[in-house]
């Protein structure tokens, strides 16, 4: 009891009264602390990808919004470029007029800076051999306009090399312009080609200033902290709309991600935002047109602190509601616990009283309340009474019986309950043991006197046997060494015959292995031939669609009379080209159901093979498991014969030692007869049942 007591000193001693609401309170927060991370932890991660979605989703709404700006601009140009071939007919002095007279129309409609008009040598106007332009422009209040004859400049610009060469729509890379009043504007010019009967003669360009991209109506999905950045290839700022002071400036993004993006690919990534230099979500888009080498990255930027705005809010709700609960509940479960737990002192002290074996010292007078506590302390009063009367009836027997009288009997049998009833049963069972054995040892003594001269006789014989035996052993030790030798080498034979049986195994189970990664690349084969199949289907469908598409181009370009005539050529090349691509996915169709067909094939002869392979391995198992069997019973002879040698040794020395302790055993008979005297004498004293 006093190491127990050590034991539980070594512990800080804490209440039940302050563990209980402890234990409750920890528990409670641990979970409201768990169910909070886990709260945040799904909501961020569905919030980013809700948001990651919605941001796509602006990106596109802004992407649509920049290219119908930017078509706007190139449809207005290349109209006049249309127009202009009209007033050709009229003569170079009438129609350079009314040439000037609808740039100045365009500039003052307030849709772009500048109209612009070249032309190549001798083409447009004869007798023009360096060629001619024509420049209408914004001067400070007023319009400014050039006409010059300067192909030997204009011929090599970026603007006309371009379109000129690919017939398409070109949109040069951002400028600077300064105007008379010292201002610099930042500038792109969309230059269209001028087209007479296919061939090249001109174009035709409209300059926009770069600030009218950042006053288009940009989506910002409800988000205070969404900005848009429009960049050319080479990372060039057209349009922030979070710093305008940035355009024609070069952003800090990274070469691959503008080479990523150009190349095609949409990129979605969390970035440390230049302005405020918080967190944010940045996706960045391609902006491409049809009919123009424009390549654009759009990219929509939005604050991650914004967006998880109201989840912060939320988890701080829920962490106050949490608090307050764990503090009530604290102070409720605190008042319980030391109400209920009040009756425990005393049952203490009774409990420490029976513990330390005080059984006199134990109070019955407290009044405990009639619930579980009240019945535990009348229990345990009840038991320190039966163990009082128990202790001093088992004193009072064990001092009869030391005085040698073993006939006492227990004074209150019955208060030796349960599993005290075993005590008594086992004090009656030492008493009538000890009374019997004593009386059996008198009785045995005289035996044992009479016996020792019986047990002389016997040695003496014995030590004649054990000599023949000796000379048996010997013989038979010699016969089982030649045995153990035999069964030695079979066992080894058996050990070289499982390891080329494992070695077989191996190489067929690689086979087999290799034959299953031939019968996956197969069925890999099969799956790519069926997806090209659809992917050539749906190119034949557009190619039917584009066909239909080309005949009713065709036919409005038949109603627009000499007008529409370009666009009928052009409807018919398309018409034919949608027939090529017909035909060409026609003829891919057909080759891959040939590789289809031959791949399955293959896949029947390799199944086939895989499941000979499957067969052959388990014949290699089967002789390998007999193989090993063979080995290891013959392991298991040897080590039977190796201990029946050690116990054939064994039983020599025996036989030789029993000869010498027969020899022993006939003195130590006599002795014995006066010992076995001696020891009736003692007996003899004491009073036996």
């Amino acid at each position: 009891m006093s190491n127990i007591n050590n034991k539980n000193k070594k512990r800080p001693y804490m209440s039940l009264a302050v563990q209980i609401p402890m234990v409750l309170a920890v528990t409670v927060f641990v979970v409201i602390a768990v169910m909070c991370i886990v709260f945040g932890i799904v909501t961020f991660k569905n919030i980013d990808t809700m948001v990651q979605t919605q941001i796509e989703n602006i990106a596109d709404q802004n992407v649509t919004t920049v290219q119908k700006y930017v078509s706007g601009i190139e449809i207005y140009a290349s109209s006049l470029g249309d127009s202009i071939m009209n007033y050709r007919e009229m003569g170079r002095e009438k129609g350079q007029e009314a040439i000037l007279e609808s740039m100045r129309e365009a500039v003052n409609s307030g849709r772009v800076f500048a109209a612009y008009y070249a032309f190549e040598p001798n083409v447009f106007f004869p007798d023009t051999p360096d060629g001619l332009s024509y420049y209408v422009y914004k001067s400070g209040g007023s319009l400014g306009t050039d006409i010059l004859t300067d192909y030997d400049s204009y011929g090599v610009a970026d603007y006309y090399v371009p379109a000129k060469e690919k017939g398409l729509t070109h949109i040069t890379d951002p400028y600077e312009w300064t105007c008379e009043d010292g201002s610099v504007l930042h500038l792109i010019t969309i230059s269209t080609p001028i087209m007479d009967d296919g061939k090249f003669i001109g174009v035709s360009n409209c300059d926009v200033e770069l600030s009218s991209m950042a006053d288009l109506e940009y989506s910002n999905g409800g988000y205070n902290s969404a900005y848009v950045t429009v960049n050319d290839s080479n990372k060039t700022y057209l349009a922030n709309t979070g710093d305008p002071a940035t355009v024609g400036t070069a952003a800090d993004f990274s070469d691959s991600i503008i080479e990523s993006v150009t190349g095609g690919d949409r990129l979605l990534k969390s970035v440390k935002d230049n302005i405020g230099g918080k967190d944010s979500f940045a996706i960045f888009v391609p902006v491409k047109i049809n009919g123009t080498d424009i390549n654009w990255v759009l990219t929509s930027i939005v604050h991650k602190d914004e967006v998880r705005a109201a989840v912060y809010q939320s988890l701080m709700i829920v962490a106050i509601i949490g608090i307050i609960g764990v503090v009530a509940l604290v102070m409720i479960s605190s008042y319980v616990v030391n109400k209920s737990l009040a009756p425990v002192k005393p049952l203490m002290k009774i409990a420490e009283n029976v513990g330390e074996f005080n059984l006199s010292e134990v109070d019955s007078n407290y009044k405990y309340p009639n619930d579980e506590i009240g019945e535990l302390a009348g229990t345990f009063t009840h038991m320190s009474e039966n163990l009082r009367r128990i202790i001093e009836d088992l004193g009072f027997m064990l001092s009869v019986m030391s005085d040698g009288d073993f006939t006492v009997e227990s004074t209150c049998p019955g208060n030796y309950v349960g599993d005290m009833r075993s005590a008594l049963n086992s004090m009656n069972t030492i008493k009538s043991t000890l009374g019997r054995t004593l009386k059996d040892i008198s009785i045995s003594a005289g035996k044992v006197a009479d016996n020792s001269s019986q047990i002389s006789d016997g040695s003496q014989a014995l030590a004649q046997g054990a000599t023949e035996q000796a000379g048996s052993v010997e013989e038979l030790s010699s016969t089982i060494s030649s045995v153990n030798d035999k069964v030695q080498t079979n066992a080894e034979n058996a050990e070289k015959a499982s390891k080329i049986a494992m070695r077989t195994k191996d190489a067929i189970t690689e086979s087999n292995q290799e034959m299953h990664k031939l019968t996956t690349s197969m069925d890999e084969i099969e799956e790519a031939s069926n997806k090209i199949q659809d992917v050539i289907s749906i190119i034949d469908n557009i190619a039917f669609q584009t066909n239909i598409l080309s005949l009713n181009a065709a036919i409005e370009a038949a109603r627009a009379g000499q007008a529409g005539k370009g666009f009928a050529v052009v409807a018919d090349e398309v018409g034919n080209l949608a027939k090529r691509s017909q035909e060409a996915a026609q003829s891919t169709s057909d080759l891959i159901q040939m590789v289809t067909e031959a791949v399955n094939n293959g896949k029947g002869i390799t199944d086939d093979t895989a499941d000979a392979l499957e067969k052959v391995s388990g014949f290699a198992d089967e002789t390998n498991e007999m193989i090993g069997q063979i080995s290891e019973a013959s392991h298991k002879q040897a080590d039977a014969l190796d201990q029946i040698s050690i116990g054939v040794g064994q039983i020599s020395e025996v036989v030789q030692n029993n000869s010498s302790t027969a020899e022993q055993s006939a003195a130590a008979s006599i002795e014995l007869a006066n010992e076995a005297k001696r020891l009736y004498e003692l007996v003899e004293r004491f009073k036996l049942p």
